[in-house]
């Protein structure tokens, strides 16, 4: 039995496996129902006015138990955000006689993304600037949701799933020369593991090559065997 590049195998004599396209098969517009949508199917977000008073955003802080509130215009363009340690912040050293509005109080410019943003790039934004949630827009900068660094977190589960169950469905397709019994597939953060063993070589090959093409794969760790090298090499003498 010979085994795979990972194992001892000259690469140059396996065909490289790279991702045909980029990670991030997942959109914002996919997790949509995560926006709490209306009865009328269009997704809402519970937001504030520059206007709002502190008694106010302190209260919708309170019962969305989603961090922070966005601040929108009459128009509802996201102009800003409060979060609930800007409220505490503003308590402990303002004057209690003076009125605080969310103007005062809010976070701006705001970092949002919108229905076509991919999970991975929200992700980027949430660990690059060290945020909880984000504001969801649509083309004209109007709110249409937030999304939580949870519901992040639910979606990358969700696409390691989709992509460990399409390489399952690949390597279990009739004619992949795949031993079922041999075979383990795992992933994690885009991350493939594919154990197993193969009738051939060849099949091997052919089953890495599918699998690269899997749409938001990041990365195939190729650990396939095979009973009979059918490669040039093999057969020369």
């Amino acid at each position: 039995m010979k085994h795979s590049i990972l194992d001892g195998t000259p690469a140059d004599t396996f065909p490289t496996v790279e991702p045909t396209r980029p990670p991030g098969r997942t959109r914002i517009g996919d997790c949509m129902s995560l926006l709490q949508p209306s009865a009328g199917g269009t997704p809402i977000a519970v937001a504030v006015t520059p206007g709002t008073d502190f008694a106010t955003v302190a209260a919708l802080l309170s019962a969305s138990r989603r961090g922070i509130v966005p601040v929108v215009t009459t128009d509802g363009t996201v102009t800003g955000v409060v979060a609930a340690s800007d409220l505490l912040a503003a308590y402990a050293e303002e004057d209690p006689q003076q009125e605080l509005l969310a103007r005062d109080l809010m976070t701006a410019p705001v970092v949002t993304v919108t229905e076509g943003t991919s999970v991975t790039d929200a992700v980027a934004l949430v660990a690059e600037h060290s945020l909880h949630h984000l504001p969801v827009v649509d083309a004209d900068g109007r709110l249409i949701g937030l999304l939580s660094t949870h519901d992040l977190l639910d979606a990358l589960r969700r696409d390691d799933e989709a992509i460990r169950t399409e390489a399952l469905a690949l390597a279990l397709t009739p004619g992949s020369g795949v031993v079922p019994g041999s075979l383990h597939i795992r992933c994690e953060r885009g991350l493939l593991s594919v154990r197993g063993r193969t009738r051939t070589r060849s099949d091997a090959a052919a089953l890495c090559l599918q699998i690269a093409r899997i749409d938001g794969l990041n990365t195939l760790a190729d650990h396939l065997t095979w009973d009979l090298d059918d490669s040039k090499e093999a057969r020369s003498p």
